[in-house]
């Protein structure tokens, strides 16, 4: 991928454009404040007057940038004065900061302009982020962007241009307040507009659906504005420049076709991913047809000798069947294999990877086997190969077990694959022992294959 090209930086002069967040005093990072203390000149567009008197205590030469507004005079003019009062102070040869309410690259045209310009002409630029309105939109309101989704659009951009909206996600407007001016030169439009918004949004939402009038406060004693009113009345409340409509859901997100296209694909790249075989095992995640086999082992006395109870054939069918479909859930809390012999086909055991709670990168391991499975090391092999897959398939870190202390066999196969045993002096009836293992302590004494995909 190609960079923009930008002459190589041989002047004297330099701009940081930073961001003092949007509360006064609440939200401006340590580095932001040493380039305003250090800079020979500070440029500031602030909220309010304080926030501007708050900016002059930490440097001598503090320059208002709101002289450049005026009531019926197009932004864009003033943001292209903005733009060269500040580069004149760079050409001089001076450090020059740009300070801004909010984050310096959200809705504000100048500092990416006032950075673009500088870089051209050979001159050092960079922009430090800062607290904006949407962050601050996400903490009052409780909105996490990565639960649904998220579309941001300027409310007169909206109204302005096509857009594919998702009402299944959430929408936020900004600056709803000017919505549908064309000119650039007002500080608010009337209800008339805000009409025109709200037709354009009852096309997609009902009429009653509950939306977020929303204004982060700028000092410390001011209230955040969060009304919560019906669409409908959009057109009838007060608004500001400033304010802000969350627009939650209106509906369930519908998932993708599985079998189609690429996430089909995907998918099926997921679920080839998750068989693999050794030299004399194979493995694939246990399936509906499956579970005869799989319930038979938990209700064979010699299988659940030194496991635990044996199950009724009702309680073993009805894991099992649970097994199977928690091996389709995503994200994974339990995956279970089927192990057959390579040579036979035939089913010999099965075993398991069970998810610790909240946690993505931990799990407990276990293995049954037929009895006549035993004695051939096919738990060594087994069990060493779904480690082997943990680690370097299923992005873990750390897998554990847990065994009776009275079956030596399986002490001993642990103890060969590098798990740490925990031991004691004594232990209570039911009690079992624990094993442990990090990726790290992984020799791969056991390395699973993955079969090529055919899809």
């Amino acid at each position: 991928m190609s960079t923009p090209q930008t002459k190589e930086t041989t002047q004297h002069g330099s701009i940081v454009c930073v961001g003092v967040g949007m509360t006064l005093g609440s939200h401006i990072c340590p580095l932001s404040r040493s380039y305003i203390e250090q800079a020979d000149v500070v440029f500031c567009s602030m909220s309010n007057h304080f926030t501007e008197l708050w900016v002059k205590e930490m440097n001598s030469d503090v320059r208002s940038l709101q002289i450049f507004y005026a009531e019926g005079k197009d932004r864009r003019d003033t943001y292209k004065e903005m733009v060269e009062a500040m580069m004149v102070e760079v050409r001089a040869g001076k450090k020059v900061v740009g300070a801004f309410y909010g984050h310096p690259g959200v809705f504000a045209w100048a500092p990416h302009k006032v950075i673009e310009v500088a870089r051209s002409e050979g001159f050092d630029a960079h922009m430090e982020a800062g607290v904006s309105a949407e962050d601050c939109l996400y903490a009052d309101l409780g909105i996490d962007p990565g639960k649904t989704g998220c579309q941001h659009f300027e409310a007169s951009q909206f109204m302005f241009y096509e857009r594919n909206i998702d009402a299944a996600a959430y929408l936020i407007l900004w600056q709803v307040g000017i919505a549908g001016d064309r000119s650039a030169a007002r500080f608010e439009t009337t209800n008339v507009y805000r009409t025109v918004l709200k037709e354009l949004l009852l096309e997609i939402y009902p009429s009653d659906h509950k939306v977020a009038l929303y204004e982060a406060k700028t000092l410390p004693i001011d209230e955040t504005r969060m009304d919560w009113i019906a669409l409908s009345d959009f057109d009838k409340v007060v608004v500001n420049q400033h304010t802000t409509m969350a627009i939650p859901p209106a509906k369930k997100t519908a998932a993708q076709p599985q079998s189609t296209g690429s996430l089909g694909t995907i998918r099926r790249a997921e679920r080839q991913m998750t068989a693999f075989y050794t030299q004399r095992l194979s493995h694939r995640l246990l399936e509906e047809q499956d579970v005869p086999f799989a319930a038979s082992l938990y209700q064979d006395p010699n299988v659940m000798r030194k496991i635990g109870p044996v199950y009724t054939r009702d309680k073993a069918e009805k894991a099992m069947i649970n097994a199977v479909k928690a091996n389709h859930h995503s994200p994974p809390n339990l995956r279970i294999w089927l192990i057959s012999e390579r040579e036979t086909e035939k089913a010999v055991g099965i075993q398991m990877l069970k998810w610790a709670k909240d946690k993505n990168d931990e799990a407990e391991i276990g293995i049954m086997l037929l009895p006549k499975a035993n004695g051939k090391q096919y738990a060594f092999e087994g069990m060493g190969a779904l480690v082997d897959i943990g680690f370097h398939q299923l992005n873990l870190t750390h897998i554990y077990a847990r065994f009776n202390p009275t079956n030596i066999p399986v002490k001993k196969f642990v103890d060969n694959l590098g798990f740490r045993i925990e031991t004691k002096k004594e232990y209570a009836v039911g009690e079992s022992q624990q094993c442990h293992m990090k990726i790290k302590e992984w020799s791969r004494p056991v390395k699973a294959n993955i079969p090529v995909s055919t899809c």
